[in-house]
């Protein structure tokens, strides 16, 4: 199947005081036509930074594309064209994590939702047409009944919105233009634990009633269990593993990966640290990235870096030493 989100041997590094920093090293992702694929790790690995890549929101003075491509629907995401601009609002949207950074505290949900719906809609040079605004008013009022809002929360201020009202605005506004995908920045961090569940919930609803792939970056590994089909796991702007939901947590084969599970809280068990810290992106060590703490760490784990190869059906794993297949796994 065509990947609708295609990411290849993408490398990206910043300027800065100190010397260029290697951010993201050959990275390689796609999300399929109707998937939701998590992408995980520990905050600052790179997920933010993949995201800045495909919206077109990187510091133009400090990023380096180093090569690689990234496209949407076959659209170069990286040329900066009129097609790219095109897609991004349109056939791509994207859900905040702080939703409430996105909204104009001056302007009513309601003004802000219409404002952006027209800017976005394939005829917006007729949007002031009587039979376009009742068009746009119609899905709007539809769009609202999806993600469980009133109407009357058109009237209001962003200030008056709870935390959880104001994310399913965000949602609702993505899901207006009726993209093709969706990028989601660990959309649920400031929200209470039943109130991420419904988000979640809604969320993958959605996606899979509309066909829209999904793109979710978060820290949780219990969030990309409630939504995603497959995750890719990121260590320190690497992709080291990428399977299906079940088999990243029931037979993950990257020591990174089994370590970061390990670690999580569990009724019964001691949770355990992963020793030593997060590799200066100024100095990466050379190549696996996770070798300075691999319990399997040999010679060529710091003399080659590994690539993404098929060790089962739909699970790739970039390790020298990837634990067996018949290795007892731990559960999240």
């Amino acid at each position: 199947m065509t990947a609708l989100l295609d990411i290849g041997e993408f490398s990206l590094s910043f300027r800065t005081a100190s010397g260029t920093a290697p951010v993201l090293e050959r990275i390689d992702l796609a999300v399929r036509p109707g998937e939701i694929v998590g992408l995980v790790g520990e905050s600052g690995c790179g997920k933010t930074t993949i995201i800045r890549s495909i919206l077109g929101t990187l510091p133009e003075r400090t990023a380096l594309i180093e090569g690689g491509h990234i496209r949407v629907d076959g659209v170069d995401m990286l040329g900066g064209g009129k097609a790219a601009q095109s897609m991004r609002g349109r056939g791509l949207t994207f859900v905040p994590q702080d939703p409430f950074a996105s909204f104009n505290p001056l302007f009513r949900v309601g003004t802000q939702i219409r404002d952006l719906l027209r800017w976005r809609a394939a005829g917006a040079k007729n949007a002031r047409s009587g039979s376009s605004r009742q068009i746009v008013e119609a899905a709007i009022s539809a769009m609202l009944d999806a993600v469980q809002l009133p109407q009357s929360i058109l009237a209001k201020y962003p200030h008056e919105l709870s935390g959880g009202q104001r994310q399913r605005v965000m949602i609702a506004m993505a899901m207006l233009p009726q993209p093709r995908l969706i990028i989601a920045d660990e959309p649920t961090t400031a929200l209470d634990v039943i109130l991420q569940a419904q988000i979640l919930s809604l969320l993958r609803r959605l996606a899979v009633e509309r066909g829209v792939s999904v793109l979710f970056a978060t820290h949780d590994l219990a969030a990309a269990w409630e939504i995603c089909d497959r995750i890719a796991v990121m260590y320190a702007g690497q992709i080291v593993e990428i399977g299906p939901r079940e088999a990243f947590f029931d037979a993950s084969r990257h020591p990174y990966t089994r370590m970061l599970l390990a670690s999580l809280p569990e009724p019964g068990r001691n949770s355990e640290v992963i020793p030593g810290g997060v590799p200066n992106p100024l100095k990466p060590p050379a190549g696996c990235r996770f070798n300075p703490r691999c319990p399997k760490v040999t010679a060529i784990c710091s003399e080659a870096r590994p690539t993404l190869a098929a060790i089962a059906s739909d699970h790739l794993v970039a390790c020298h030493h990837p634990w067996p297949a018949n290795a007892q796994a731990t559960h999240a």
